[in-house]
């Protein structure tokens, strides 16, 4: 997600295109590099795996092994979380190049540590058996509120949605009324009303408690988190069942930006629109990837599927 402007200033004209343009170039730069530390992180790990298991007994091969799977996930996570973004411009690029980008990432991320675990007598294997399609929604403009493309104040992001991950956001000017985000499936209804004034910022997480913070928050809906901290009261649609919607009510009431990603590619079109100063809807994103992983040595096999869905706390 892109940074916000914490100055209070308003943007326009040429200055805010010029603002939005270089907030989307340092963010695909910043993935690109992550992606980049990331496979730098991943050959480390290897090699203080390699002499970790080289000074440890048999009895360590079976949490190596289960310690290797979680290293490879983590790392699929993060290129799922990049390729969503570095597509996240316009560009139109359909789920299946995207899904084919993907694979190219993990293969890359498993050449770089196979050769390393092969030197210890360990054969390993990645393989990208699965990957679910979804939609990533969002707005990058930190100086619009957060109605419907086309200005209405309360409406639906996303229907007939089976799951949520990723749901961010960032306050750059709260209003003087509630602004609310309700998750329903026609009986169960979860909302959280978000409430802020230039002193502090209020949640209010319906029948569960609240949480309050600066004026500004970054707040994070599914990994229940504000401003990077734990909101023991946010648990992003409680007790409401799958499928489900997701709709903002007050919208105008606070602006800032948001993304989310959903396991759902139904939604109205009218909301949205095709630039990413408005909430936007691309519904070639990738919401999810399912791994097979082989980890071998002279005495044990472990061959496991592994689901990889950025957030394992999410919704």
């Amino acid at each position: 997600m892109a940074d916000l402007r914490r100055d209070g200033r308003q943007l326009f004209g040429g200055d805010a295109e010029r603002e939005v343009s270089r907030g989307q170039v340092m963010l695909i730069a910043g993935f690109v590099l992550a992606v980049a530390f990331l496979a730098v992180a991943v050959m480390l790990n290897a090699v203080i795996y390699s002499e970790n298991l080289a000074t440890r007994g048999e009895d360590a091969r079976g949490s190596e092994a289960i310690a290797y799977r979680a290293d490879v996930v983590d790392g699929a996570e993060q290129l799922i979380e990049y390729v969503n973004v570095e597509y996240a411009s316009g560009s139109g690029t359909p789920f299946e190049n995207r899904t084919a980008e993907f694979n190219r990432s993990v293969r890359s991320m498993y050449n770089s540590t196979a050769l390393m675990q092969s030197t210890d007598g360990i054969a390993t294997d990645v393989t990208v058996i699965g990957v679910t399609q979804g939609t990533f929604i969002g707005q990058f403009n930190a100086s619009r509120n957060f109605t419907s493309a086309n200005g209405i104040e309360d409406w639906e992001l996303a229907n007939d949605t089976y799951g949520t991950r990723a749901f961010r956001i960032n306050i750059t000017e709260p209003g003087a009324d509630d602004f609310v985000v309700s998750v329903t499936n026609g009986s169960d209804t979860w909302s959280a009303e978000i409430d802020g004034n230039s002193t502090n910022t209020t949640i209010d997480i319906d029948g569960a408690g609240s949480c309050t913070v600066g004026p500004t928050p970054e707040i994070d809906l599914t990994a229940g988190t504000v401003d990077g901290s734990p909101c023991e009261a946010l648990s992003f649609g409680e007790n409401v069942s799958a499928p489900y919607s997701i709709k903002f009510e007050d919208a105008n009431e606070v602006v800032g930006n948001f993304s989310l990603v959903v396991n759902s590619t139904s939604y109205d079109a009218t909301n949205y629109d095709s630039e990413r100063d408005s909430p936007f809807a691309d519904d070639e994103a990738v919401y999810a990837a399912t791994l097979y992983l082989r980890h071998e040595s002279p005495d044990h096999v472990y061959a496991t599927e592994a689901s990889v869905v950025p957030g394992e706390n999410d919704a």
